[in-house]
């Protein structure tokens, strides 16, 4: 009897010391595995070279990825998602720097509209944005309208002025201090890189101390220098809108049919409504859009979104052949934008759209040959819807594939 106690006694002790070796020894391998902080770095360079997007190779952090006790604060998918939105309030401004012990760089990010913040892989060059974010310019250059001076607000409660594009930096903020009758300069323009959106910067005439950037619909031209744009609902024949277009002072004559003019134009459609059809089409008088004098009014027809109760707008993502997605120039992501939104365009609710059908409406824009924001040249391939997108409500989704040139 105490023989054979003995024996399970040796054997129960010799258990546990298996087992508190074994445990002994995951936690040595755990806490040699875990990454930890070996530098701290700062940044120099001015915050608008911090402006960041995500790509979706990596999640965002409470601490550094690898360490121990870090806890994701937005998967993957989100920052993939996030890689791909329309809006300027999805970017990223950097603004802390660590190296781990493995020589992994992370980064400290905050969104531009306060929602997400945390660390993120950043490669293994500080200073260098790679791993799970890369750089980006949150704004292109545009034109500034041919006449600029004697501009006066529009609607200042709805479209103030910034001291930068509204998201297209960090805590953008409102300008004070000048009056909603006072009249502006232009002194220059940019376009939001994802939504295609004009800004005027502009100088307050009445007090040279103030400037600052508002929406282009936000200020209207001088008097006697425009023209007009009336919007009209097909169906019923009705004035729905107004808008105006800057007239080119240099030559008597305008082209609204094309370029920055045909953007202006269709970003002016009112809300609840979309072009009629594609491209210069919905013009009432085609010759005469391609001839506006200041001075002119020009019709331009619209359809009534609500009179889409069984179609959808069309929203093309373009992408490289290895399934990356392409940084359009603002100028072309608007214009492919406004084609989706056409009336002409809209597709019917459960059916899905050929490759063919899809890659009419790039070619009829002029985008089956395109440039990116770096400079690389692409040549479209083939279309195709997203999966069970066109079951949905209100917008489907499409894949342009492009090769490149």
């Amino acid at each position: 009897m105490k023989s054979t106690l003995k024996r399970t006694l040796y054997v129960g002790l010799a258990a546990v010391s298996v087992l508190a070796a074994a445990s002994f020894t995951a936690a040595i391998a755990s806490a040699k595995s875990a990454a930890y902080v070996t530098k701290t770095s700062y940044f120099t360079t001015p915050p608008a070279s911090r402006n960041v997007a995500p790509n979706g190779k990596n999640a965002l952090y409470t601490k550094v990825g690898t360490s121990k006790g870090a806890r994701v604060v937005v998967p993957k998918t989100t920052m993939k998602n996030l890689s791909l939105s329309k809006k300027s309030a999805d970017y990223f401004r950097a603004y802390a720097i660590v190296t781990t012990n493995r020589g992994s760089v992370y980064y400290k990010v905050v969104s531009f509209n306060g929602k997400y913040r945390g660390w993120v892989y950043g490669g293994k060059i500080v200073g260098r944005f790679s791993g799970g974010i890369q750089a980006v310019n949150t704004t292109e250059k545009a034109a500034t309208p041919t006449a600029t001076s004697g501009y006066t607000l529009t609607n200042p409660s709805k479209w103030t002025l910034w001291n930068s594009p509204q998201y297209t930096q960090y805590k953008a903020s409102k300008v004070k201090g000048f009056s909603n009758n006072d009249t502006f300069t232009i002194t220059g323009a940019v376009t939001k890189s994802r939504e295609g959106w004009v800004y005027y910067q502009v100088k307050d005439e009445q007090n040279s101390s103030i400037t600052g950037w508002v929406y282009n619909l936000g200020v209207q031209t001088p008097q006697n220098s425009a023209i007009k744009i009336i919007y009209i609902d097909k169906a019923t024949g009705q004035q729905v809108g107004t808008g105006s277009v800057p007239a080119n002072q240099s030559i008597p004559t305008t082209n609204l049919t094309d370029g920055a003019s045909l953007i202006s134009v269709r970003n002016g459609v009112p809300s609840g409504y979309v072009p009629y059809a594609s491209g210069s089409e919905p013009f009432v008088d085609y010759n005469a859009a391609r001839t506006a004098k200041k001075g002119d009014t020009l019709a331009f027809d619209v359809a009534s979104i609500a009179s889409h109760t069984t179609t959808s707008m069309v929203s093309i993502t373009p992408y490289t052949m290895d399934n990356v997605p392409i940084n359009l120039t603002a100028h072309d992501r608007a214009v492919l934008d406004t084609e989706g939104r056409s009336d002409a365009n809209q597709m019917t609710k459960g059916l899905s759209y050929s490759s063919n059908a899809l890659s009419d409406i790039i070619i009829s824009i002029g985008l089956n040959n395109l440039t990116d924001q770096n400079g690389h040249q692409y040549k479209l391939d083939h279309c195709v819807l997203v999966d069970g997108s066109y079951t949905k409500d209100g917008v489907v989704d499409a894949k342009a594939y492009y090769t490149a040139r």
